[in-house]
């Protein structure tokens, strides 16, 4: 079976056309989960409409990491979908998910495309969907420039828990975090064809680009820390140049908003990963000199 997990949180404006897209698929789902994640909107009212056809968790406001986590606890399906609220699921999309799974023997995951809605584009770059088609999926693809979509995917369940829940912790990307850990752990394949629509608006999570940058640090860092086998994929020396380049640029940032010692400890680490870099050091100190 089938469960389709969406985590809401004052998502009203669009959440009766993300369910509908989910409940009108060609190969309908065992079961709809919906985490209302503390939503203060007119949720509660958009939900009450669908009562008998999707089961509702209601939870305290904790992000979408722990939105996700309590809607895999209530789940009872041997197959996760997740969908986001604001986002609209094409009509075919679990059966083109599942199809691609029963013809890839041994795959326990496979990730998909988006498009935008409005205008239609595709999300997963050209290139690097061409590198991803046919293949299984590891670490390195996800360092070199993956975009593991969740909201595209469908996901073995035992495969998540052998990766491990969603961590809290990250507030704007949970999913480039656990990817690292699933794609590890499971065999994970790509499909090369648009599943849902994409609702670009002003109260996505992921437009801080700061935080959604020292979240990727975190993410490299604990792979680099936690994950040898990643590592060896990757190579130890581009994943140290990476996290320098990244601390380098968080350096920049905060430097601009007169937060002299996170810049400064921001260069540090910068200078740590990547002592050869004479540009980081003259850039340290002329923050320094600014202070």
């Amino acid at each position: 079976m089938i469960s389709v997990v969406i985590p809401s949180y004052n998502a009203a404006r669009w959440l009766a056309e993300s369910l509908d897209s989910v409940l009108r698929q060609t190969v309908p789902p065992g079961e709809v989960v919906v985490v209302d994640d503390g939503s203060t909107d007119e949720s509660s009212d958009v939900l009450a409409a669908y009562r008998g056809r999707v089961q509702v968790v209601s939870g305290e406001h904790g992000g979408l990491a722990a939105a996700r986590n309590l809607g895999l606890r209530a789940a009872r399906g041997s197959w996760i979908a997740f969908q986001d609220a604001d986002d609209v699921a094409l009509p075919d999309r679990l059966a083109r998910l599942q199809a691609h799974l029963e013809r890839t023997p041994g795959a326990e995951a496979v990730f998909a495309d988006g498009a935008h809605l409005g205008n239609g584009e595709r999300i997963v770059p050209r290139a690097v969907a061409a590198r991803a088609a046919g293949r299984r999926l590891g670490a390195g693809d996800l360092f070199d420039g993956f975009p593991a979509y969740y909201q595209s995917a469908l996901v073995a369940r035992d495969a998540l828990l052998t990766a491990g829940p969603f961590d809290p912790a990250y507030h704007i990307h949970p999913d480039h975090d656990h990817a690292f850990r699933l794609f590890a752990r499971a065999h994970v394949t790509y499909l090369d064809e648009a599943v849902f629509r994409y609702r670009r608006h002003e109260e996505n999570i992921t437009a801080d680009a700061l935080a959604a940058r020292e979240e990727l640090v975190h993410t490299l860092e604990r792979v680099r820390r936690d994950d040898p086998g990643a590592v060896a994929a990757i190579g130890a020396r581009r994943l140290d140049a990476a996290l320098a380049r990244h601390y380098f640029r968080i350096a920049r940032t905060r430097s601009s908003r007169g937060e002299r010692p996170a810049a400064a400890a921001a260069y540090d680490q910068a200078i740590a990963l990547a002592p050869r870099r004479l540009f980081y050091r003259w850039r340290r100190w002329r923050a320094g000199r600014r202070t």
